[in-house]
């Protein structure tokens, strides 16, 4: 029977002609490569801006607030009212810099706050009612 080696389609075929011979390509090695490539390794290393989010803020805000998802250079994070949207807003600037100087991936380049949809997740995650303290 003959080789079938450099005939594969997919993945796998792309790995052994690309290495040249019967090898394959680690799945971290083409993960890294296709991250890279397509630029989602630097949005996936900002979801640790989501982690720093409590820290960065303070008690007093995260428990009003909860990041949500990263989009691109944008952290979304949800607010529990629209008065806390506008006050937060101005603070946006201070915010950023005091998220970015604790992360170590990639910047965050916008916080984008939006209205929470579901009020009860929110404060429950804070452990305080209404979000007061």
């Amino acid at each position: 029977m003959a080789s079938l080696a450099g005939t594969e389609p997919g993945v796998a075929g792309a790995a052994r002609r690309g290495r040249g011979g019967d090898r394959f390509t680690p799945v971290a090695e083409v993960l890294e490569g296709y991250l890279d490539r397509t630029g989602l390794g630097d949005s996936l290393a900002r979801l640790a801006a989501m982690d720093e989010w409590a820290g960065a803020v303070g008690d007093r805000i995260s428990a009003v607030t909860r990041p949500v998802e990263v989009r691109g250079e944008t952290l979304v994070v949800e607010v529990l009212s629209s008065a806390w949207i506008n006050e937060l807003s101005m603070m946006g600037e201070l915010i950023l810099e005091r998220l970015n100087a604790r992360g170590a991936g990639p910047p965050v380049g916008r916080i984008r706050f939006r209205l929470a949809e579901k009020k009860d997740n929110l404060t429950q995650s804070s452990g305080r009612p209404n979000g007061h303290g």
